[in-house]
């Protein structure tokens, strides 16, 4: 895909090495699924796909379908859902609409049980905290899907050491996100 291509040809054009890490929103997975391709091969390259946790993964409001999800069948495709006992997709729950959905796409079923990605989720609160630090260090609005990718990838950058190499996939523009925001601001006080 593109992004991935155009990232790896970046990177080592800027840093001339291969990333340590490519940190990316999953909602149905396919921007991360862009940005992870071109460095498949790449294993020293660590995948981290960020899921929304919405509400908390204890409220069972979220849409975390690697995290909390099990195998079963959503739109013709076997692969990780949210589902009840008897296989009917769950509702979802998430303050950014391109996350809020109760499956992922095949290729993020794979790496998960191949360990090739590892998969978290952030909760509604913490994405705002991405959202919010994005704008403030770096003058961008981000989309609230790329805000669960930002707020994951700051607090692993704070643990690991500083020649660490991490990109974030910025996936879109939160300029139409400004009033979710704002709204969510003023009800967190």
């Amino acid at each position: 895909s593109v992004i991935g291509m155009e990232t790896r040809e970046q990177v080592l054009y800027r840093y001339n090495r291969l990333p340590d890490y490519l940190v990316a929103c999953v909602g149905g997975g396919s921007n991360a699924m862009g940005l992870f391709h071109a460095f498949a091969e790449d294993t020293a390259v660590q995948f981290v796909g960020v899921e929304a946790a919405g509400r908390g993964l204890q409220s069972g409001m979220h849409a975390a379908s690697l995290v909390e999800g099990r195998v079963g069948v959503l739109h013709g495709t076997k692969s990780y859902l949210l589902q009840d006992k008897h296989g009917q997709v769950l509702s979802t729950s998430s303050i950014a609409p391109g996350l809020d959905y109760p499956g992922v796409g095949p290729e993020h079923s794979y790496y998960k049980d191949t360990g090739r990605a590892t998969y978290v989720a952030v909760d509604d609160s913490q994405a705002l905290e991405g959202f919010k630090l994005l704008c403030q260090t770096e003058g961008i609005i981000p989309a609230l899907e790329s805000a669960h990718a930002i707020y994951y990838a700051a607090r692993m950058a704070s643990e690991l050491p500083p020649e660490t190499l991490i990109v974030v996939n910025l996936s879109g523009r939160g300029d139409k996100d400004l009033d979710i925001v704002a709204e969510a601001l003023e009800e967190r006080g």
